[in-house]
């Protein structure tokens, strides 16, 4: 196998036009497999080098998007996180194969923007398997949300971070819808925002009632919520951090699904969730 050098490594990490916050040119991603199936530890060497040097290249300049000005603390916040990953993280963090690592990428790449809660990727559109999904009502469903929309793309679509999960919690989504919306209102061209997940599931409402905010907020303020098919038990993320979900799965009282969001633009700008009482959701918990 060639060597090659932590320079010449990072000129294969140039601009992709892929779709998704993991695109990665495809010279780059061949030339991390082939070292790393002789020598993993050269293979976390180079990504890591990788990383610092994006890390060292940064800056919100270069980014195409227009950011107001609460992005630069969110940006800043990841920045110095990612920089205490280059020295702390063990060698197995810095693969392709991690999404964690690849996340951390995509930030410094402008692939994925820090929105609080979650990230936004801007390369994204809606799924027409969702007109099949869910039946013939959710059909119509689905039809009249995307004509309210305009299209099916661009969108934003949300992720999670599994290193970032301090504004994860009833307030911080708040925010967070609050920074989409400042986003959509400086970027004109994104038609709303998306996302699939196991905690849009309405089953929550029952299994984890503390979670059901998630979807109520978006739903009470204009999104669409569409059933998009059964998760993965084996990967889901209903698991990761609840034992009792995993118990109710095993005595089969629960199993994961994932439903995906469409919230369109004029919605979302309309900030509906400023007008809920502050405690609305708790009161519309007991009485259900």
């Amino acid at each position: 196998m060639a060597i090659i050098s932590p320079q010449a490594y990072c000129l294969l990490a140039g601009p992709d036009k892929g779709h998704g916050y993991g695109a990665l040119p495809a010279q780059l991603v061949a030339m991390e497999n082939a070292i790393a199936t002789q020598d993993p530890v050269a293979a976390s060497t180079l990504n890591r080098h990788l990383c610092r040097a994006l890390l060292e290249q940064f800056t919100l300049t270069g980014s195409p998007w227009n950011l107001p000005e609460k992005f630069e603390l969110l940006y800043e916040q990841q920045r110095r996180r990612i920089a205490t990953n280059v020295i702390a993280k063990p060698d197995d963090y810095f693969s392709f194969a991690n999404d964690p690592f690849r996340k951390d990428l995509a930030i410094l790449r402008h692939r994925l923007i820090p929105c609080g809660a979650e990230f936004a990727t801007p390369f994204s559109g809606i799924s027409r398997t969702l007109l099949l999904a869910g039946g013939w009502r959710q059909g119509i469903k689905f039809i009249r949300v995307i004509v309210h929309c305009g299209g099916i793309k661009p969108f934003l679509e949300l992720h999670m971070h599994p290193q970032c999960i301090d504004a994860f919690n009833p307030e911080g989504w708040l925010d967070t819808y609050e920074n989409l919306a400042d986003f959509l209102i400086a970027n004109p061209s994104f038609l709303g925002v998306q996302s699939t997940s196991w905690f849009l599931d309405p089953a929550l409402e029952q299994v984890s009632p503390h979670l059901s905010y998630l979807r109520r907020t978006p739903e009470n303020c204009g999104a669409a919520i569409l059933y998009a098919g059964d998760d993965d038990p084996q990967h889901s993320g209903a698991f990761a951090t609840s034992k009792s979900r995993r118990v109710l799965y095993a005595a089969g009282h629960y199993r994961p699904r994932l439903f995906t969001r469409i919230w369109p633009r004029q919605r979302l700008l309309q900030r509906s969730w400023r007008g809920l009482p502050p405690d609305w959701d708790e009161r519309r918990a007991d009485s259900s």
